[in-house]
């Protein structure tokens, strides 16, 4: 038998997440800025649409991450620690 071709791009390294679910945007209860993000993500296609989620999520950890240490005293730092720990 001939040998096999492989076939297309090259693997890349890492973990694949797929996101498929609804999120409902609560006007008064969410604020603005996240109905602006919420849009731009489903506007955007392709590689723009990865690019948006990764800037919000990284955001997202980080702000986290300096809540938890402001709060390391109170009830509401066990939770971020358990939220966050395998980060």
């Amino acid at each position: 038998m001939g040998s096999l071709k492989k076939v297309g791009r090259p693997r890349e390294p890492g973990r694949v997440f797929r996101f498929d679910f609804y999120y409902r945007f609560i006007p008064g209860q969410d604020p603005p800025e996240l109905e602006t993000l919420l849009e731009a993500i489903v506007q955007a296609k392709g590689r723009k649409r990865r690019d948006i989620l990764r800037a919000a999520l990284l955001g997202g950890a980080q702000q986290a991450r300096e809540t938890a240490t402001r709060v390391e005293d109170s009830a509401d730092a066990s939770l971020f620690e358990e939220m966050f720990e395998d980060f």
